[in-house]
């Protein structure tokens, strides 16, 4: 299905938004058109003609109409930017949600600062592609027809005169449409890089600074820079070139109806006032022109944002999300602990390569079990089998007789612990940290510094003497990975 097409999926939620922007739009143009009219009204039946007591009024009417163009306009804007705001954050939630169902091997192959510029920007560039590209595309296609049929309606052969530049400009268009994707593709791609290397250096800043890489981070930094700034300028140099040759085309027209026009009012054929009103028409016709060529660019923006944002969301979820089995209910726990069984486990990576052969392994409930190996030797794969952070080749792993695709994740996940080797602090609060192991909403204002849920996880995990010696309260914020804190030895 085309991306935009897919976008404009997100629209209908908002209906009232679409329609008010629109009408809003719509209603601001239609007065817009009343402008020159009674411009041209005003120079030959009034000015020309000297009617003093005339002008005021019209002059009024005339301030009437800008100021219920202009009022109708910032309800557009209005409308507008709550309707974008809408719809960025249902695409931003459904990405966050796409990164949840998502298995923790597709993160080991994509960067996080990648990932990041897909939420952050390529968001904003889909949303503006079809919200701002539906609204000021309908307007701009309305205001084209609308005006072109007043400028028949007014001189037949001039308003022809007027359109002699359009087969060009539509021309210019399509030529531009058909080879800017790539670019745009490529301009993408180059920024989600640069995010992804600076992320990269930015958290390893201190490993940077110990090995003295700082020349090579430079160097690798600038690298990046370098392409992003030349898609960039691929990008440039392409519109600079299109779109003043596409005003120029324009600007065309308005010469050809002076031309011919002039030429009307010297034979009196037509009134001053008549070629004023017409030509204010003129650049009324060829200024939504301009528009759609602004749009165009707009669009391309968005379509490549919109490949690499659905590429996420229509990754494959991680095992177990959709259910391949009838489901079924843990048994009853005997005691805080479950019995865990192997049975023939064969399981390999995307490489191919196999890590783990008919392995079986049985362990009771209550037991504790060491695996002892090199490093690669498939210690962390079989621990994350038990989790269903991977499924195995061949063979099954079973939780107190349960096949594990038998159970669901959300409860599988609660039975099973995996104690990750690298720690991880989020970017929270003491309280709101440890109120997660407790599956209950943290207490923000509390005087105490630990309430009894928050007091017993801290010392389960022999952590509060710690906790005090680092922190006055458990409402202080943790720094990003716990930056600037001892290390857990410490403690």
């Amino acid at each position: 299905m085309p991306v935009a097409l897919r976008i404009a999926a997100y629209l209908r939620k908002y209906p009232g938004y679409a329609v008010g922007t629109i009408s809003a739009a719509l209603l601001s143009t239609l007065l817009g058109l009343v402008y020159p009219r009674l411009t041209g009204y005003l120079i030959d039946d009034v000015i020309a003609k000297g009617q003093k007591d005339r002008l005021p009024w019209l002059v009024g009417v005339l301030l009437l109409v800008f100021l219920g163009r202009d009022g109708l306009n910032a309800l557009r804007i209005l409308l507008n930017n709550l309707f974008e705001q809408k719809v960025i954050l249902d695409l931003r939630r459904d990405l966050y949600s796409a990164f949840q169902r998502l298995s923790t091997s597709w993160y080991d192959h994509r960067s996080s600062g990648d990932l990041l510029t897909r939420v952050s920007e390529d968001v904003m560039n889909m949303e503006r592609m079809l919200i701002d590209g539906i609204e000021q595309g309908l307007i701009a296609l309305l205001q084209l027809f609308g005006v072109g049929f007043i400028l028949f309606r007014i001189d037949p052969l001039l308003a022809a005169w007027s359109l002699a530049p359009i087969p060009f400009l539509a021309a210019g268009a399509l030529y531009y449409t058909l080879t800017a994707h790539p670019r745009y593709r490529i301009q993408r791609k180059a920024s989600s890089a640069l995010n992804s290397l600076l992320m990269d250096h930015l958290q390893g800043m201190k490993q940077i600074k110990t090995y003295g890489w700082l020349q090579e981070g430079a160097n690798r930094f600038e690298k990046v820079a370098q392409d992003v700034r030349t898609a960039s300028l691929g990008i440039m140099k392409a519109w600079a070139f299109y779109s003043p040759s596409m005003a120029w085309l324009a600007a065309a027209g308005t010469c050809l109806v002076l031309w011919v026009g002039g030429r009307s009012v010297l034979d009196g054929k037509m009134a001053v006032g008549e070629l004023v009103a017409f030509l204010l028409y003129v650049g009324m016709f060829y200024e939504p022109v301009g528009r759609l060529h602004s749009l165009n660019q707009l669009i391309q923006a968005g379509r490549a944002a919109g490949e690499r944002v659905f590429s996420i969301l229509d990754a494959e979820p991680e095992p177990g999300h959709l259910p391949s089995a009838p489901l079924v209910k843990l048994p009853a726990r005997q005691g805080s602990a479950r019995e865990v069984i192997f049975k023939n486990i064969h399981f390999s990576y995307r490489t191919g390569k196999e890590v783990l052969h008919g392995i079986d392994l049985k362990i009771p409930a209550g037991t504790s079990l060491a695996l002892v190996g090199p490093t690669g030797a498939g210690k962390t794969t079989l621990a994350s089998l038990v989790a269903r952070f991977h499924d195995p080749t061949s063979g099954e792993v079973l939780l107190d007789g349960t096949p594990l695709p038998q159970i669901a994740l959300e409860e599988l996940r609660r039975e099973v612990g995996v104690v990750t080797q690298e720690p991880f602090l989020f970017q929270a609060t003491v309280r709101e940290i440890s109120s997660w192991a407790n599956q209950e909403p943290p207490i923000s204002r509390s005087k105490e510094f630990c309430r009894p849920p928050v007091r017993s996880t801290l010392s389960a995990l022999f952590l509060m003497a710690g906790i005090r010696k680092l922190v006055r309260e458990v409402s202080d914020s943790v720094p990003e990975s716990g930056r600037g804190y001892p290390s857990p030895g410490l403690f």
